[in-house]
């Protein structure tokens, strides 16, 4: 048995070699000698650091590739192509690689994210790395995500292993998903300094300017990104850098290469449907332009989906991978 410095173990050892009706004067100048061992058996139990936590502790030392400059100081990866690669989605968690793995990216650690059960605890966001094809929001042309055909394919068919392209795997990959409440906010207001930023995404999302009758909140386990996901994303450029990135409306950023071609969520070769619906009628909801820009557009037009989805906090990172994406991260998962 192991003793960490500094430390004791007491044992107490009981030793009868007389019988108690000898007559004891018979051993009086008798010695006894003996040899005593101690065998001690304790399983190791390897600690679980929760990948929330491994984030926090790179977060902690690097501002190259992370920021957390959000209203609640969420941490995010940043940059064109930040060293957050993770392994999902895999047909044997055993022998992760690109042929049993999806590879998708950790957008970052949301802190206080409530879950179906009312608790809150600080999860790990991720997303798909590629689009699983190019999907309606919803094919009834109607901006309500609770109800949305994108929405029960994804929670459906999707999340049970039956859609054709890129459906969950098994019972490891679904279980390793945190049922969470997503926030429905929108606004019908985008295209000025005033009311555009990322920052003010990140109000709407969270707030309750909906179309009327639409809800604010949809409890469940897959999703998409946010507008401000993309926009805090973002590390900036030589000529604008992130401060002036984020200082810029998005729906501007078709025209500012340093904003878009710096952030890892941006994809130059099809258009990308978020969360956020848009109040200004019951039709819209925002997407993410080729071009770099957002803006929002009638929900039954068919465009690119990144799945997203929040881990459960009993997961954590093991000691293989870096996170590029040569050697992404591999989780442990049951």
């Amino acid at each position: 048995y192991a003793i960490d410095a500094g430390k004791t173990h007491t044992y107490t050892l009981t030793i009868t070699f007389l019988d108690k009706d000898e007559n004891q004067d018979d051993n009086q100048g008798v010695s006894f000698s003996t040899k005593v061992s101690i065998n001690e058996t304790k399983e190791y139990v390897e600690p679980v650091t929760p990948v929330s936590q491994s984030i926090a502790e790179l977060a902690a030392t690097d501002t190259t590739n992370f920021a957390s400059d959000d209203p609640d100081s969420n941490i995010r990866y940043i940059g064109a192509n930040p060293n957050n690669y993770v392994y999902f989605n895999c047909s044997d968690y055993s022998n992760q690689s690109d042929s049993t793995c999806e590879k998708w990216r950790i957008i970052g650690v949301f802190k206080n994210m409530t879950k179906e059960d009312g608790s809150k605890e600080d999860l790990v966001k991720i997303i798909r790395d590629d689009s699983l094809g190019n999907i309606a929001w919803d094919s009834n042309n109607v901006n309500d995500w609770s109800t949305a055909s994108l929405q029960t394919t994804l929670n459906g068919t999707y999340y049970n292993g039956t859609y054709a392209t890129g459906a969950f795997k098994n019972d490891s990959t679904r279980n390793a998903i945190e049922s969470v409440v997503w926030n429905l906010g929108g606004t019908a207001d985008y295209q000025s300094s005033s009311n555009g930023l990322a920052s003010h995404f990140y109000g709407y999302e969270r707030g309750t300017t909906v179309y009327s009758g639409r809800p604010t909140t949809w409890t469940g386990k897959v999703g998409l990104m946010y507008p401000s996901d993309y926009g805090y994303a973002t590390a900036g450029g030589a000529t604008t850098n992130r401060a002036a990135c984020l200082a810029k409306e998005l729906y501007n950023w078709d025209g500012l290469s340093d904003c878009k071609n710096n952030d890892y969520l941006y994809k130059s070769s099809y258009h990308q449907w978020t969360l956020a619906p848009a109040s200004s009628g019951s039709l819209s909801a925002f997407r993410v332009d080729s071009r770099g820009f957002v803006g929002h557009l009638d929900v039954d037009h068919t465009y690119g989906v990144r799945s997203a989805a929040y881990l459960k906090s009993s997961i954590s990172l093991s000691s293989v991978g870096d996170g590029s994406s040569t050697s992404p991260y591999q989780l442990k998962v049951g």
